[in-house]
């Protein structure tokens, strides 16, 4: 027979709502951080959010933003937007080699307006198709578009149709030489929304099937231009000479500036001493005003990831946003996870990733106009160790780690994928995934009241629970006792946890057992003496250590109230005092015996109040009847490498008489037990050392703790 009282549901107890999701920001350019991206966005539990900016102006994108005027680079969100369709599924093959394909770099104007006529009636609201004229590039399949669904015609004809009709108005076209489609497309979105950077930005990913939140841009929108600053005082005027491998650079500072320096601008700024072109750059910086919806994303995060990548192009101008950087301090809960690059590009020539760590907390810092400390702003740094690569290879050093404030704040070791020179986006991301959403599910936790089958001792561990706030620890409880006798439903029914008499008329005499509890999902046994010497307060003390999930047990300790157990002993060998000597030299020996054996001082090993991780009682396969339980339990434990936690626990002696207590005989067992497990344990614990390291493994500094 099993009975159960459920929790009524008042407010005290109930369960706050569960998203069953991590929230995560990721701040990239265009490819750079692709494989970080897919890792995240396939992950089922991840809702995720790319910011991105748009200071691209190189080859097409500058073309575009040229004709335009007043725009930021499509490219970037073009390219996240297609690859994420394709991985996602959102959109048809035909739809994405539609907007992949790039005009050959002969293609005649008057060619490529043809094909955005034919896309602007065949793929419009209808109308008659123009007369013959000039074709359309051989290479570009217009076919495709009758496999189109109607809305997304719809959407690719009125893009095309605007783009068409500023063409004519203005007198101008952009060059369509190498030009992508998709950027065409977005420069017509961008007009249909009445030249809203962001909002094109929305328009895009929809046409693409995207949810709204996949892909922001960083800023609100307004239009700036990137320029840097290198080292030896050189100018590089636009972001295309930024990015230009053909001209590797270590670069000092970047700048966004409201309109392109132009040649005569240029010219003055280059004839300039280093520092005082810093200085009236920063004269000519205009702040950038941030996207609400980004820095709502980044206030309510629970990972933020700053990814490898170009970074002075790419990722700080994302950083140097106004208020990006209090926003991220702000959400003091989040993780924060910077990236370094694993390998030089043209950007960070002759950096390190100290540097790049120190640039980035710059930049974050609004050019220390805020005086953030830097773990509000990165909790990890994550940084690939390149010390046994192979010397040719272009890899990032590590640089001085010394320089680091706080080393804790690193994780220094092998986070390349083989020897392709990328990230292994698992091995770095995954663990902080998982260790949000451990945080965010409440473990269930099943008490199991022994040593009693007393209606009132039972009732009264309950209200000594409810007394200490069991409702208030953030756990899944269900409490298990035998009782022959019904507690009072009035009572029972107000419980903020779930309560289940698990007596049976056909065993009268049998107490709580696992089988009890085999059809509940348990995290964690709670093994509590409910017969009056220990208080129901106390399994909230030990409840409330399993909120963190890292450890194995959690152990009650009577000894770390000295005053207690010293009157306990008192007490209970008032007339034998030399049965209490040796039961308390006992009792050490025991401890000691861990320490020795185990290198873990254990000061209680006898207590009535612990917790265990499920598994580890279940494999055990002990009796909970077993004077000896807690000494299988701990070596158990402790053989695995275990976390025990101990934590005092309040203790009143009772008569031998009226309760069971460990005898000579017990403790003489326990030793034996304790010894017995050591030693029959080692050669397990070798071999599956040896298991763990099996070929093409990793140390384990490969994956980072995110709660190291």
């Amino acid at each position: 027979m099993r009975s159960e009282a459920a929790p009524s549901g008042a407010p005290r107890g109930a369960r706050a709502p569960d998203r069953g999701e991590v929230r995560v920001v990721l701040f990239t350019g265009g490819r750079g951080s692709r494989l970080l991206s897919r890792e995240l966005v396939r992950h089922p539990h991840v809702h995720l959010t790319l910011l991105v900016n748009g200071y691209d102006d190189g080859k097409s994108t500058g073309e575009i933003r040229r004709f335009l005027g007043d725009s930021l680079g499509p490219s970037d969100y073009r390219k996240n937007a297609g690859w994420l369709a394709g991985e996602l599924g959102t959109a048809s093959a035909e739809l994405l080699e539609l907007l992949a394909y790039r005009f050959p770099v002969d293609c005649p104007g008057d060619a490529a307006r043809a094909a955005l006529d034919r896309i602007a009636v065949d793929a419009g609201a209808g109308g008659e198709r123009p007369a013959a004229g000039v074709a359309p590039p051989s290479d570009v399949d217009l076919e495709r578009l009758c496999g189109l669904a109607p809305l997304v015609r719809d959407t690719l004809g009125r893009a095309a149709a605007r783009l068409l009709g500023e063409v004519e108005a203005s007198g101008r076209e952009p060059s369509y030489r190498d030009c992508s489609l998709g950027n065409l497309v977005f420069a017509g979105l961008y007009l249909d929304e009445e030249r809203s950077f962001n909002r094109a930005v929305r328009a895009y990913t929809r046409l693409l099937g995207l949810p709204d939140h996949l892909i922001e841009n960083v800023t609100d929108g307004r239009n700036a231009w990137l320029v840097g600053v290198t080292e030896g005082g050189g100018l590089l005027a636009t972001e295309e000479e930024i990015v230009d491998a053909a001209r590797p650079s270590r670069i000092r500072e970047i700048f966004l500036v409201d309109r392109p320096l132009g040649p005569q601008r240029s010219s003055d700024l280059a004839g300039l001493p280093a520092d005082e072109m810093v200085s009236r750059l920063r004269e000519l910086e205009s702040p950038m005003r941030p996207n609400p919806a980004a820095l709502a994303s980044l206030r309510e995060a629970d990972l933020i990831v700053f990814a490898p990548g170009t970074q002075h192009s790419s990722l700080y101008p994302s950083y140097l946003t106004t208020g990006v950087g209090p926003a991220i301090a702000g959400n003091e809960t989040a993780l924060k996870l910077l990236i370094t690059n694993i390998e030089e590009d043209a950007e960070i020539f002759e950096s390190t990733a100290v540097d790049l760590i120190e640039r980035a907390v710059f930049y974050l810092q609004e050019k220390d106009r805020h005086a953030i400390p830097t773990p509000f702003l990165i909790t990890h740094y994550v940084i690939h160790d390149p010390t046994e690569a192979d010397g040719e290879r272009p890899y990032l050093p590590l640089g001085p780690v010394e320089r680091l404030e706080d080393p804790r704040l690193a994780r220094i070791g092998n986070y390349e994928d083989g020897v392709t020179g990328r990230h292994n986006a698992a091995r770095i991301l995954i663990p902080f995934v998982e260790s949000r959403l451990e945080r965010r599910r409440r473990p269930a936790v099943a008490v199991l009241l022994l040593e009693t089958r007393s209606a009132n001792k039972i009732a009264q561990t309950m209200v000594e629970a409810l007394r200490g706030g069991i409702a208030d620890v953030p756990v899944d409880c269900t409490l298990y006792y035998s009782c022959p006798e019904p507690i009072d439903v009035s009572f029972s029914g107000r419980l903020p946890f779930r309560a289940v008499n698990v007596h049976s008329p056909d065993r009268p005499s049998d107490g709580v057992t696992l089988e009890a509890c085999e059809d509940d999902r348990v995290d964690y046994f709670v093994l509590f003496d409910s017969s009056g010497m220990y208080r129901g307060e106390d399994i909230v003390n030990i409840v409330s250590h399993l909120t963190w999930g890292r450890l194995d047990a959690v152990w009650g300790s009577r000894r770390l109230f000295v005053h207690e157990i010293h009157e306990s002993y008192r007490l209970r060998y008032r007339h034998t005092p030399l049965l209490g000597a040796v039961s308390y030299l006992g009792s050490h020996l025991l401890s000691v015996s861990y320490l020795l054996l185990y290198g873990r001082y254990v000061s209680d090993t006898l207590s009535g109040v612990r917790a265990v991780r499920a598994e580890q009682l279940r494999e055990a396969g002990v009796d909970l009847d077993d004077p000896c339980l807690n000494q299988r339990l701990l070596s158990r434990v402790l053989r695995a490498g275990g976390e025990i936690f101990e934590t005092p626990v309040r203790f009143f002696p009772i008569s031998p008489r009226l309760v069971r207590r460990t005898g000579v005989s017990d403790g003489l067992r326990s030793l034996w037990i304790i010894l017995g497990s050591r030693l029959g344990g080692r050669s397990r614990r070798r071999a599956d050392a040896h298991g763990a390291a099996g070929p093409g493994s990793l140390p384990a500094a490969s994956a980072p703790d995110p709660l190291a």
